[in-house]
């Protein structure tokens, strides 16, 4: 398993930057291993599904997401199912001393098949793409705040 586990300060408050994370067809603004994201059912809520065609090495992987636990301004879980991986994504939201939102995202994906075999290869390349995601959250997080 690859696992990825970082946590950022954004300025903005813990009411917008809950919402903009939390609608997972977002997810293709402000990471760019996330090529395009849609909600194919739900209203948001535990059981929404989300179409996301996530680019990992050169290609486009499709997987399907639901979202398996919420918590409203608290935390969103994610379970991504893919025909060569899974990916489980916990992201908690607090709200900073200043008014901002720290956010935790932690991800952890497991490769299928044959692809399990050369897992650890993928590490830093697993962390690359979190740190970029990550990156380009905040960034999309400090223009809003």
């Amino acid at each position: 398993m690859a696992r990825f586990r970082e946590v950022i300060d954004v300025p903005a408050p813990l009411e917008q930057a809950f919402p903009y994370v939390s609608d997972f067809t977002t997810a293709a603004e402000w990471d760019p291993g996330i090529a395009r994201s849609r909600r194919t059912s739900g209203g948001g809520g535990v059981g929404t599904t989300y179409a996301v065609d996530a680019i990992f090495r050169g290609k486009t992987l499709p997987f399907s997401y639901v979202v398996t636990a919420l918590e409203p301004n608290r935390s969103i879980v994610l379970h991504g199912e893919g025909a060569r991986a899974t990916s489980d994504d916990t992201i908690i939201f607090e709200e900073t001393p200043t008014g901002g939102t720290r956010i935790t995202y932690e991800a952890d994906l497991r490769f299928k098949g044959l692809l399990r075999l050369v897992e650890p290869l993928f590490a830093g390349t697993i962390r690359e793409l979190g740190a970029n995601a990550l990156a380009g959250l905040e960034q999309a997080l400090s223009r809003a705040g």
